[in-house]
């Protein structure tokens, strides 16, 4: 029984704080968009959704093992086992998508995904330095980051861009706002330290989660719309479920009986997976 439980321990350790929980959810983020679309979607797009956030996240805690040390001690714990072999793992996986999409003949596709890679990877080494200067930066470039998703999932199967598009690029780009917005609580003090302009240290904590909490109504709008306008089936409206899903971890948040790092990790993070279910269980029901 010992062996079989840290075999998964192990294997949960490596999905949570190996970045695999962010990066299915990601998948999840385009497979529901696709869904709401009308777009019959292929195992070779979700690949590449997957490991190009891989390679984001290895790359980010690469460059900041030795700051995670002490705001995050569990994941740096975990990923101190390879954390020499991360290289190698991002060429490997940049390797893998630029070999899929040639195979497929995406050129554009192609591009655009390593022009969002070379974002994502200089956020870490020169857009972070930003956040000292631009009053929530971290925040609008994060969000605009992942709803540029939409815009990879519309090229990748040559689809117009259209109002649906639209309304779910506002869609994710709000969720993702109120997300990036609440994770920065748990750094305030690392990133006071760092001169950071997040939201959190502008705002304070009881202001903050009062405007995030404005932000997750605003962002259902364009899904209701969307219904009503008919861009989108029934089961869309599913999605109106992140209003409460968000006001639950805020309210775990101020009774403080939750482990911060499961709080932040698997239940502020994992809401992406949730928009697959949601979703699915709407498509059932409706």
């Amino acid at each position: 029984m010992r062996l079989v439980k840290k075999i998964f321990t192990s294997i949960w350790n490596e999905f949570i704080y190996g970045g695999h929980l962010l990066s299915f959810g990601a998948v999840s983020i385009v497979f529901t968009s696709a869904i709401l679309l009308g777009i019959k979607i292929t195992w070779d797009c979700l690949l590449v959704v997957y490991l190009g956030c891989q390679i984001i996240y290895l790359y980010n805690r690469y460059r900041e093992f030795e700051k995670d040390i002490l705001t995050n001690p569990e994941r740096t714990r975990h990923i101190e086992k390879y954390i020499k072999y991360t290289p190698l793992i991002i060429l490997f996986f940049l390797l893998i998508i630029v070999g899929l999409l040639l195979y497929l003949n995406k050129t554009i596709v192609l591009l655009f995904s390593l022009i969002l890679l070379f974002l994502g990877l200089l956020y870490t080494t020169v857009f972070k330095g930003l956040t000292k200067k631009t009053p929530a930066f971290k925040s609008f470039f994060v969000s605009l980051m992942w709803a540029l998703l939409a815009i990879f999932l519309i090229l990748y199967y040559s689809f117009p861009l259209n109002l649906a598009v639209i309304f779910i690029f506002i869609f994710i780009f709000l969720r993702w706002f109120v997300n990036t917005g609440f994770f920065d609580i748990k750094d305030i003090e690392s990133d006071k330290k760092e001169g950071l302009l997040t939201l959190p240290i502008m705002l304070g904590k009881k202001k903050l989660l009062y405007l995030l909490g404005l932000i997750s109504f605003f962002a259902i709008v364009p899904l209701v719309y969307g219904f009503y306008f008919k861009l989108f089936p029934a089961y869309s409206l599913m999605l109106l479920f992140t209003v409460p899903y968000t006001f639950y971890y805020f309210k775990e948040l101020n009774d403080g009986k939750v482990n911060t790092s499961f709080l932040y990790t698997v239940i502020v993070d994992g809401e992406f997976i949730l928009w697959t279910v949601f979703i699915l269980i709407g498509k059932f029901l409706l």
